[in-house]
């Protein structure tokens, strides 16, 4: 079953406030948007495709970066509704889609992007065999998702659960690591369900779709972010986000 937690109203209301109250001193705004964007190509003239897109804050910033035809799609209306508000423009055009579904889209694409998205999506070597049969020649597919590490463990993922405290400093359980499948929490008060995979199902599912691996990263937050949200120093520790460019 495709999940859809974003058309939730009681997860929605709570999703769209913390995103406004906590603008540019959340883990989106400055750890991961920032090193999304540096993964970004030259986009002039460049036809892409924005999978979860959300927002589609980065649809409007690849436009405004000189990308001829954008589409952006997300399983959730009210994302939709808000791209469509708050991000619109003549050469972007939002749709009501699920990623399971994006074999029924007849066009195709140079750049293939998408934010913190492929974790909610059960059968990922599916999906990244459609994104590839959707990208031009040498076409480019940019993805985030959480990192394995942080999602790895079955005890209550992202919580302290999943740590041990030795002379003050975290240590992150990565117990069950090799065992993928769905992990559970609750969330804005709604029980949201992501799939972990371990590095190896991540980059094996490229490579045996035909794509080349041309840059990963982990990334750590730099040193202003840090005076900002002190705590993000643990990042060092256990990286938030992994973000891989492949080509075609």
């Amino acid at each position: 079953m495709k999940q859809n937690v974003y058309d939730n109203k009681t997860f929605s209301v709570a999703y769209d406030k913390m995103r406004k109250d906590d603008k540019g001193r959340n883990a989106n705004d400055l750890v991961e948007i920032p090193n999304f964007r540096k993964l970004i190509p030259n986009v002039k003239e460049k036809k892409i495709l924005d999978l979860g897109c959300g927002y589609g804050e980065n649809d409007k910033y690849c436009r405004d970066l000189g990308a001829k035809e954008i589409l952006g799609i997300d399983i959730s209306e009210h994302m939709i509704k808000i791209a469509e508000k708050n991000n619109a423009d003549e050469n972007i055009k939002y749709k009501v889609m699920a990623m399971e579904d994006i074999s029924k889209i007849k066009e195709k694409f140079d750049i293939v992007i998408s934010s913190l998205a492929f974790h909610y999506v059960k059968d990922y070597e599916k999906l990244i065999k459609d994104i590839y049969n959707l990208l031009n020649d040498n076409g480019i597919l940019i993805f985030s998702i959480d990192h394995p590490l942080r999602i790895a463990s079955k005890f209550e993922p992202w919580m302290k659960k999943n740590y041990t405290e030795i002379n003050g400093k975290w240590f992150l359980l990565v117990s069950d690591y090799n065992r993928e499948g769905i992990r559970e929490k609750e969330w804005n008060g709604v029980i949201v369900k992501k799939y972990h995979r371990n590095f190896s199902s991540l980059i094996n599912g490229l490579v045996n779709s035909g794509f080349k691996i041309d840059k990963i990263l982990e990334p750590i937050p730099d040193e202003e972010s840090i005076k900002i949200i002190p705590k993000y120093i643990n990042q060092y520790d256990r990286p938030y986000f992994l973000f891989i460019r492949a080509k075609k």
